[in-house]
């Protein structure tokens, strides 16, 4: 899926009707104060004809502001919309915030995309966060989301109390069955000030650890992707705010990168465990990032469990790995792998 460009617009907190247990936008976002129409205006005007780019409106719960407040915003944009200068719009919202009429009002207006920060499809994960809502009212929000004719995108997290690596996995297999094309995946953080931080400091909370939340990130991803879905971010937009506000947690601001890069370690060792005694592993150049890993982190694995292998940088196609070794060759592509690996996922993980 071509990467969408997007305009991202904050309004940090607003709309919501209680405070999440993990939750402080203002310090994700970087941003006070929620953006103003004419700062909305502006913003969007100040973009070339025909730029390509999707204005999105993110941080609160779009659909759960006064009608006054979303009329104000959106009818904003509407001569940058109709002077091509914006393709579209994208809101993100709650589950509980949507209805038939709500969503095909935001047509009118252009919105193309609703992301719901669902953040788990398990009631008691659900409970336990204080959002306020059940996986029913989850899942036929995005049943309306889909039938209303828009794009679906889905926000899940991983680590929230009462949280497992099954209940993300299946969080994230119920996206993809719902219809959701876009999915992003948030490791729970321990922000300053929230009740998660108490929870925390009292001993009574514990967030996963670094690798433990890429590889649960990396397995929801691959599951999600077998749908033909798009997992579009994982992990928060590093900022001097966010690392300043998160007391614990898998912070890390190339998280998205460590994500991809666990699924091309998993892609490299299937391909590696089809021929004997393999010598050379051949990647393309495009592919070094993720093959290499966050440091070096994949290749030094690699190595370990196969001390004589090398590295090459070859002519393959992108995506594509071959292993050379005295049983002679083998090749895959990370379509392949990734379907396979979803594949033995789902197997074993109980719906």
């Amino acid at each position: 899926m071509a990467k969408q460009k997007i305009l991202p617009l904050f309004i940090p907190m607003e709309g919501c009707p209680r405070r999440c247990i993990y939750c402080d936008q203002h310090a994700i976002s970087g941003q006070a104060a929620p953006v103003s129409a004419a700062e909305v205006a502006q913003a969007a005007e100040s973009l070339p004809v025909d730029s390509g780019v999707q204005l999105a409106f993110y941080g609160g719960s779009f659909t759960a502001l006064t009608e006054a407040r979303q009329t104000e915003l959106l009818q904003a944009v509407q001569p940058a919309l109709a002077q091509r200068r914006i393709t579209s719009l994208r809101l993100s919202t709650r589950p509980d915030a949507v209805d038939a009429a709500t969503l095909a009002r935001l047509r009118g207006y252009g919105v193309t995309a609703v992301e719901l920060g669902v953040q788990s499809f398990d009631d008691a994960v659900l409970r336990a966060s204080g959002r306020g809502y059940d996986v029913e009212a989850a899942l036929a929000a995005c049943r309306q989301v889909a039938d209303a004719g828009l794009t679906l995108g889905v926000q899940l997290m991983c680590g929230l109390p009462g949280d497992s690596r099954e209940a993300c996995l299946r969080s994230a297999y119920l996206a993809r069955e719902l219809g959701a094309a876009l999915l992003r995946i948030y490791p729970t953080l321990v922000l300053r000030g929230t009740p998660l931080a108490r929870l925390w400091q009292q001993g009574r909370y514990q967030p996963l650890g670094l690798a433990e939340a890429v590889e649960v990130a990396a397995e929801m991803t691959l599951l999600f992707e077998a749908g033909g879905g798009s997992m579009i971010r994982a992990g928060l937009n590093p900022s001097p705010a966010t690392e300043a506000a998160c007391l614990a947690g898998p912070y890390h601001p190339a998280f998205g990168h460590m994500v991809r890069s666990r699924i091309k370690l998993q892609q490299a060792l299937a391909v590696l465990a089809q021929v004997s005694e393999p010598r050379e592993l051949h990647y393309p150049r495009t592919d070094a990032p993720q093959l290499f890993g966050q440091a070096g982190a994949n290749a030094a694995e690699l190595r370990q469990r196969y001390p004589q292998l090398a590295l090459v940088c070859a002519e393959v196609a992108p995506g594509a790995l071959i292993a050379v070794g005295g049983g002679g060759r083998a090749e895959n592509t990370l379509d392949a792998a990734s379907r396979a690996l979803a594949a033995k996922l789902l197997a074993n993980l109980p719906l």
